[in-house]
């Protein structure tokens, strides 16, 4: 996610340069020759690239409206992840610096103080494999601290890493409510809190899954070509113009290109790039106050830092 203020021009130019130049050759290419050899004859009016421009735009603020709203949507879901996470810790930690009792026996639980730390410890593990499975990274990362050795190798054969963590979580959910860990209703809110976190997968990797319409994005491209070449037949007509009529067909491809770069960027909320979510700072922040308010560890990793303007 980029968060600087200003956009570097040069690092802007790095991305555009091969763009920029193409349409000043494919400008010159049909614009020189119509002055060099007053070949005004074949130029056609401004209307014509008018009207198609004005089509492109309507294009282009629907491709644009709606790449925010799946970028978006995919930020809020996965902001969701870390809430259903936050309020999971809240009922496995509630009895930090207390024995684990199990209030039907009245007597302290062994297995659930291996069990509820293992459950929060496997969250932490959880949210950066999901992080890197959007991405399309390798999933399991450096998540093996927080996993017992058995979990951590049956997950390397796993098609769904992510997911599998979540049905360990279910299974130790069940052998804590067997020890006597939940008050009336609390199971109820844990259930909630799984199938929240399911619900918020499934939209993150159905988000990631259907991308924008191919055909929509391919027309758009061609259009765009299609009025830098209009417009190289038109601006020649006016005699004003003459050589500097390049500029500024390559200053109208440009704007119509720079839009449509934005929306294909913001279409991919997930893909690591400059605009990706913020999926590494949220999973470092959960995994923060997981340590330090739920294990009441002390020794925390650094929080994530932007990396040249833009937070990943």
């Amino acid at each position: 996610m980029i968060i600087e203020k200003n956009i570097s021009f040069i690092r802007l130019f790095k991305v555009i340069w091969k763009q920029l130049l193409a349409m000043v050759l494919l400008a010159s290419v049909i614009i020189v020759p119509i002055q060099v050899f007053n070949l005004q004859y074949l130029t056609i009016d401004m209307a014509t690239p008018l009207i198609l421009g004005t089509a492109l735009s309507i294009f282009l603020g629907f491709q644009t409206n709606s790449a925010y709203e799946r970028w978006m949507t995919g930020r809020s879901t996965f902001g969701q992840v870390r809430c259903n996470i936050r309020n999971m810790a809240i009922l496995l930690t509630r009895r930090r610096g207390e024995a684990y009792i199990n209030h039907k026996t009245g007597k302290p639980s062994k297995i659930a103080a291996q069990v509820m730390p293992r459950m929060l410890r496997r969250m932490m593990a959880y949210i950066w494999v999901l992080n890197r499975q959007l991405k399309g990274l390798s999933p399991l990362g450096d998540i093996e601290a927080f996993l017992d050795h058995d979990e951590y190798e049956a997950l390397k054969s796993s098609p769904n890493p992510a997911y599998d963590l979540l049905l360990n979580n279910s299974r130790d959910f069940r052998i804590a409510q067997s020890e006597g860990q939940f008050y009336d209703g609390e199971h109820f809110e844990m259930v909630g809190i799984h199938r929240g976190l399911i619900t918020a997968q499934n939209t993150c990797e159905s988000l990631k899954n259907t991308p924008f319409p191919a055909h929509y994005i391919f027309f758009t491209k061609t259009f765009i070509w299609l009025l830098i070449i209009l417009t190289s037949l038109s601006l020649p007509s006016l005699e004003e113009f003459s050589y500097f009529a390049i500029l500024l067909v390559v200053l109208i491809g440009w704007m119509f290109s720079m839009i449509m770069g934005i929306g294909s960027y913001m279409d991919e909320p997930f893909v690591n790039n400059r605009n990706v979510i913020p999926m590494d700072s949220i999973a470092r922040d959960v995994e923060i106050a997981i340590k330090s308010h739920a294990l009441g560890e002390t020794d925390l990793p650094p929080a994530v830092e932007p990396i040249e303007g833009a937070l990943y």
